[in-house]
């Protein structure tokens, strides 16, 4: 069977998912075929996968050698970690996934051949981590930059508010209002690319301000 799944983050009724619909109806009249089901989600693109309602759905129904089209590979998970743990999942299970903004991962051809597909699909995995990992360490070097112009600067890191990275703060006040769903402190801290030590640090800083 084939499936498509849109997701759109905001539940504010002028903003459809036409755009996606269309794009997926024009790549299924190409390739002639016919969608057995397209999933339409509206829900924040921050939250984990298994967090969203409709995908879930969506996924007890796949089967071995069934196909999951999607606009964007993003629209798998809420970030490169969780795109690449949701694509991993479905190859485990046999679903081939075809996004039709990766190259390589969007030729209807290519994906019917199962040799080339999973050939295919390590690669992306292999690119995807290494973009990931590059990701993380920027934000890291942002959080030690504005460290550094703090001390610098002479402020101490009893000001949190001045002292704090701004990228911190901003994530934080994310995670603590439930944006990021059930996520665990040391998930937080790992997605930050601080230790738990430091985010507790920070943590205590913030709570103080």
């Amino acid at each position: 069977m084939i499936f498509g799944y849109m997701r759109i983050s905001t539940q504010k009724e002028k903003q459809t998912t036409d755009r996606q619909r269309i794009t997926l109806d024009q790549y299924a009249a190409e390739n002639k075929f016919k969608f057995d089901e397209i999933v339409e989600e509206r829900i924040s693109g921050t939250i984990q996968a298994d967090h969203r309602p409709q995908f879930k759905q969506l996924k007890d129904k796949l089967r071995k050698n069934d196909i999951l089209i999607v606009t964007d590979i993003d629209r798998l998970g809420r970030n490169a970690d969780d795109v690449i743990m949701e694509f991993k999942r479905l190859k485990a299970d046999g679903i081939r996934v075809i996004a039709l903004d990766t190259p390589y991962l969007n030729e209807w051809e290519k994906v019917q051949d199962s040799s080339i597909y999973n050939m295919i699909a390590d690669i992306f995995i292999t690119l995807k981590a290494h973009m990931a990992q590059q990701e993380r360490e920027k934000t890291v070097q942002r959080i030690n930059q504005g460290l550094e112009v703090a001390k610098a600067k002479g402020k101490t890191l009893g000001r949190p508010k001045a002292d704090l990275p701004k990228e911190f703060i901003k994530e934080y006040k994310k995670f603590k209002d439930g944006v990021y769903g059930d996520m665990s402190a040391l998930s937080f801290a790992k997605m930050m690319g601080i230790g738990r030590s430091t985010l507790y640090k920070y943590i205590k800083l913030y709570e103080e301000a």
